[in-house]
């Protein structure tokens, strides 16, 4: 049975007889008392919140008499039921409180993470670019080492000519000479 209907079921007897109220616009109404009406589209059961205890003691009683006639309300009964309905109520807010820092909590889970996606595509471009530049030292290697091969084969070309060969005595006197200016050596 759906919250309406059981409201509906157990207000019937609160409910004037006069056809003043049949029209469209207040068929559809819920009353408990002259002027006070719940309008159809909003939830009914929150407007019990508004009531006061001794408009809810009167309901009670009234929903009691209905459904157990041979049973009186006593004030043990109201003061449980005061209980239970303001432990339900305290147990709502904090669900209400609950469900808040959840979200919250949720809320900053979210901006933590689109900030790592941020961060992982900017790591990404910087894999790229270290790439590149990667790519860039091996060719710049690729060039040294041919420059280097170059070099060699021209000093091999160079120790291996005849003016080499015959220079070789003056070189070696020219390094002696050099040795012996240099006493620190």
């Amino acid at each position: 049975m759906m919250p309406e209907d059981y409201l509906r079921q157990y207000t019937e007897s609160f409910q004037p007889l006069a056809t003043e109220f049949d029209s469209p616009q207040h068929g559809t109404e819920l009353m408990l008392e002259r002027g006070y009406h719940y309008p159809p589209h909003l939830r009914q059961e929150s407007y019990l919140d508004t009531l006061s205890r001794a408009d809810l003691l009167e309901i009670v009683q009234q929903l009691l008499a209905t459904e157990y006639p041979q049973q009186r309300l006593i004030r043990r009964q109201v003061g449980e039921y005061l209980e239970t309905l303001q432990r339900l109520k305290d147990e709502r807010a904090w669900r209400q409180a609950e469900m808040e820092r959840l979200n919250g909590e949720l809320a900053w889970r979210v901006d933590e993470l689109a900030n790592l996606g941020t961060e992982r595509e900017r790591l990404a471009a910087l894999v790229i670019d270290s790439h590149a530049e990667l790519e860039n030292c091996r060719s710049r290697i690729a060039v040294l080492e041919n420059e280097c091969a170059t070099l060699r084969a021209t000093l091999t070309d160079l120790r291996g000519s005849a003016s080499w060969k015959v220079t070789a005595p003056l070189r070696r006197f020219s390094s002696a000479v050099k040795a012996l200016r240099t006493p620190g050596d």
